[in-house]
C-alpha cells in the first residue's frame, strides 16, 4: 500500500504516542542491557559502521510500534 501525502487515512496511534506518556525503565539488568545494545546497533547503522547482525536486529525492529515491541524484536 502507497502512503500519498495529504492523505486522510490514518495509523492508530501506539500508545506511547500520547503526550506525557513516560516510557518504561527497563525492569532488570537484561533489559538494561539490551536498551544499551540497540542504542549501539541503531547508532552504529547511522554511521554506516554496523556489522551484518547489527543491521539484521535494527530491521528487525523496524515494524515494532513500542518500546518493548522493539526491545522484543531486536533480542529474538
Amino acid at each position: 500500500m502507497t502512503t500519498v501525502i495529504g492523505s486522510t487515512e490514518r495509523r492508530p496511534e501506539p500508545e506511547d504516542a500520547r503526550r506525557g506518556w513516560v516510557a518504561p525503565t527497563p525492569a532488570d539488568a537484561d533489559e538494561a542491557a539490551i536498551d544499551r545494545a540497540m542504542a549501539e546497533a541503531e547508532r552504529a547503522v547511522a554511521e554506516g559502521t554496523a556489522t551484518d547482525e547489527q543491521r539484521d536486529r535494527v530491521r528487525r525492529m523496524g515494524d515494532a510500534r513500542t518500546h518493548e515491541q522493539r526491545r522484543a524484536a531486536f533480542r529474538d
